[in-house]
């Protein structure tokens, strides 16, 4: 671990003021100092831009009064530091909502879902909200389920668990004289079908990137929800349905080749016939029945949302019927698209499949397992005999933690794309060199600020409210960034068009300290003659 206490010369950086107006605070005196808070931060190689923002975002908190070090861990501790361990004040990284604003709600959200490892790790409750987050997965009136999403966005955007710094577009970066044929889709070119448009013209047909850090797991039923690994499953196994760049079911995209809904408790699902898994083993509906009863049976973190919607599943010749136990509204994005489905020939022996070790993964995707170097490379090839198969013979996936080495080889060719393109100085710089090809499209994820809610003063939302106050967004866009991203306010950005409330509030006025230090002079807080925040008496 090392510990950094900001970015030299980062506050003038920002251009941000430093509010030396007065302590800013209620006048007289106050009770106990607030705690000193953490923010935790990933290593400067793996994602530059992000730990520098976070060193800047460490120095405008200070100037409101919140005492805050800023510690650097690398993402596999810090990441069960903040979702197990909960031994965090602040923490930032990308998110992403998926195909629907509202899937990811109950999971970041709900009250009951803030044990270790579940998704809420901020520890925010809210009993009044707790309904809604649940009512809108059932609205199939979609004009009544999107009154209800702004309802929960104000909610969010007023209590400040979380809330983004930046919305992130989707970008990548490839070497264009041998890749081509990118697909605009909301969740990422990533997904399963941009993936399987793109071409690929080198001599072994093999569409090269890298990652800064190795996989730590190839099971799918047991990994952290890390983008890096959503990339290997989203190829690897097939989904009942999928969702196309217009955001509408396909069947010449999925598993099920019909779909039919008899009342808003049932669905029914016409497996594919005549298709195998990786190892020739035939797929049949006895296969998805397994995968989705033996998640629910095991209680797969990673699936709760779903498991916990649906009673029972039954066979009836090539038809899969799942009961839910209440009405679900849009149940392709919801349901239907969530569940990568598993082979019962490989997993019903595997009595606690959340901890399972796998390390050569059979599925039924366009993309099958090939080897897998820890460490250094994840080679997955073309699974022929898919019915949407990919145009290429194999992905590649490097271990490499230094970004100018990794633009180095895109440019000569070594490497031909990024999966996930860091945006920096090193995308800025090499853009506009004549063999690479940038595309961008808006994007479903954000970098979120998030703050543990179960610490004393951000138990606060007054204190919450400071603190967002104070993120320089427009620094952090413009001068970290280089204008690639957008100025983050409601955690369902613009992307998702008429799901997004345009009414919630947005913070950081001109001057975000002076504000910030205003949000706790009102709820009576008092800044000392050191510029530190104090519990009201």
């Amino acid at each position: 671990m090392t510990t950094a206490t900001g970015v030299g010369g980062m506050a003038a950086l920002a251009g941000c003021s430093g509010s030396n107006d007065d302590n800013g605070g209620g006048g007289g005196s106050g009770g106990d100092k607030l705690p000193q808070y953490t923010y935790l931060n990933n290593p400067a190689n793996y994602n530059p831009a992000r730990h520098d923002a976070i060193n800047l975002v460490g120095d405008q908190l200070k100037k409101v009064g919140l005492d805050t070090k800023v510690q650097v861990f690398e993402w596999g501790t810090l990441y069960t530091k903040i979702t197990e361990e909960f031994n965090f004040s602040f923490a930032t990284w990308s998110r992403g909502l998926g195909i629907d604003p509202g899937r990811r709600m109950p999971e970041q959200f709900h009250s009951s879902n803030t044990g270790k490892g579940q998704g809420n790790f901020t520890g925010y409750t809210n009993k009044d909200l707790d309904p809604k987050l649940m009512e809108q997965l059932q609205m199939k009136d979609e004009q009544k389920r999107i009154d209800t999403l702004f309802d929960i966005q104000k909610t969010i955007n007023e209590d400040v668990p979380m809330h983004p710094i930046v919305q992130m577009p989707n970008i990548v970066a490839y070497n264009k004289n041998q890749v081509s044929g990118w697909t605009d889709h909301i969740a990422g070119y990533f997904h399963f079908e941009p993936m399987t448009n793109i071409e690929v013209n080198n001599s072994k047909k093999e569409l090269r990137g890298s990652w800064a850090e190795t996989l730590g797991t190839l099971s799918v039923l047991g990994y952290n929800n890390e983008t890096k690994l959503i990339h290997q499953f989203e190829m690897l196994y097939d989904k009942l349905v999928r969702i196309n760049s217009k955001l509408e079911a396909d069947p010449k995209l999925s598993l099920a080749t019909e779909w039919e809904r008899p009342d808003n408790k049932t669905v029914k699902y016409k497996i594919r016939e005549g298709h195998k898994w990786h190892d020739g083993e035939d797929l049949t509906p006895e296969d998805v029945k397994f995968t989705l009863e033996y998640i629910k049976k095991n209680e797969i973190p990673l699936y709760s949302t779903q498991w916990e919607m649906y009673d029972s599943v039954s066979v009836d010749g090539q038809w899969v019927t799942v009961n839910f136990k209440d009405p679900v509204g849009p149940v392709h994005k919801l349901f239907s698209n969530q569940i990568p489905i598993v082979p019962k020939h490989k997993w019903e022996s595997r009595s606690n499949p959340a901890k399972a070790n796998i390390t050569e993964p059979v599925g039924s995707g366009p993309l099958q397992f090939d080897y897998w170097d820890k460490g250094s490379e994840l080679s997955l090839k073309k699974y022929e005999d898919h019915w949407r198969p990919v145009k290429f013979n194999r992905r590649i996936w490097r271990i490499i933690p230094e970004s100018s080495t990794v633009w180095s080889l895109l440019k000569k060719g070594t490497l031909n794309y990024l999966p996930y393109t860091r945006i920096g100085k090193q995308l800025n710089d090499n853009q506009d060199a004549s063999n690479i090809g940038v595309k961008s499209a808006p994007g479903d994820g954000w970098w979120h600020f998030s703050q543990n809610t179960r610490q004393k003063g951000l138990d606060d939302k007054a204190v919450r409210q400071a603190a967002v106050n104070a993120i320089p967004k427009k620094a952090i866009n413009e001068q970290i960034l280089y204008g690639f991203a957008t100025e983050g306010w409601n955690l369902v950005g613009e992307s998702f068009g008429k799901f997004s409330n345009p009414d919630v509030k947005k913070y950081q006025p001109d001057d975000g300290v002076k504000a910030g230090k205003q949000s706790l002079k009102d709820a009576g807080y008092v800044i000392d003659g050191d510029g530190m925040a104090h519990f009201p008496k």
